[in-house]
């Protein structure tokens, strides 16, 4: 017996088949498919002379599938369903084996040890070597839309807009610890009103710098203590900047003090710090599949 192999034109051939069945008919189907009826019937007539069977029978009662109809129709349905399957593969590893991938990280997370920037692109580059990683730095504010909008493919926040389109999933947390400088002259002041029991003394208001985007974790902590805000910084960079000029007193994280204080910074110890960040991984649900951020996914610790 000759052995039976598919050909491009079954494969349009069974999608037709298909689309007939689907639609209880020739004529239903061809109005689908915006094709003419004799083309879809020359198509059904075509499949069963090549497959050797009859399929269905259609006419004045109506139409209806054949036993080895039914058989074809099944088999049918699993071929499709797997080609479809294997184009959405290829794909996705086209999409993620060349052109670009965006990155999106929210201000000094890189150089957090905690969050495993570094490492997770140096494995991606490994995986990767033909796809250009690129790496964008934004406000709090605006990072969940510009993942929402396919302007950034995958991104690092602190705090989670919620928005349906996308995917958010817990990263690593961040200690923050409050800090002054000992230059400050609101130094013994900050100390004693903030740290232990003094925080009760709401009379004394201690100066305070702030963020421009808040995460929950810092408005919960600032409605504990007497705070007065005496400036504003949308980077830590600015917010450091006030601190350092002595503005006053400011939620900062451990990691990045260490990295650049010169021995001027002086931690005020309170009940309620270190204050713990959660940040999260986010993207679109509908690249959950791509195996870029699979992969991206599964190079952070």
């Amino acid at each position: 017996m000759i052995r039976f192999a598919l050909s491009s034109y079954d494969i349009k051939h069974l999608r037709n088949f298909l689309a007939v069945v689907e639609h209880g008919g020739v004529s239903s189907a061809a109005y689908r498919l915006n094709a003419s009826i004799s083309s879809i019937s020359r198509d059904l007539s075509a499949l069963e002379d090549r497959l050797g069977l009859q399929l269905c029978r259609r006419g004045r009662s109506g139409f209806a599938l054949t036993p080895q109809g039914e058989e074809v129709h099944r088999a049918a349905t699993q071929l499709l369903s797997n080609i479809h399957s294997f184009e959405l593969i290829v794909q996705s590893t086209r999409q993620s084996l060349a052109g670009t991938f965006t990155l999106g990280v929210i201000d000094n997370v890189v150089t957090n040890p905690s969050a495993g920037v570094i490492a997770a692109l140096s494995e991606m580059h490994r995986l990767f070597p033909g796809m250009l990683i690129s790496v964008s730095v934004h406000t709090v504010s605006v990072i969940d839309v510009l993942v929402r909008d396919n302007k950034v493919d995958f991104a690092i926040t602190s705090q989670c807009e919620g928005f349906e389109q996308l995917e958010y999933q817990p990263a690593f947390v961040e200690e923050h610890r409050l800090y002054i400088s000992k230059l400050s002259p609101y130094y013994e002041r900050a100390v004693e009103t903030l740290s232990g029991d003094h925080r009760s003394n709401s009379d004394i208001a201690v100066p305070y710098i702030s963020r421009d985007f808040k995460t929950d974790e810092f408005s919960i902590f600032e409605r504990k203590y007497p705070l007065q805000i005496a400036a504003r910084g949308s980077t830590l960079e600015s917010v450091l900047a006030s601190v350092l000029a002595g503005v006053g007193c400011a939620l900062l994280p451990s990691h990045f003090v260490k990295q650049v204080d010169d021995g001027n910074l002086v931690e005020i110890e309170t009940p309620d710090t270190p204050v713990q960040v959660q940040f999260h991984f986010v993207y679109r649900r509908d690249n959950a599949d791509r195996r870029a951020v699979r992969a991206l996914l599964d190079r952070f610790p």
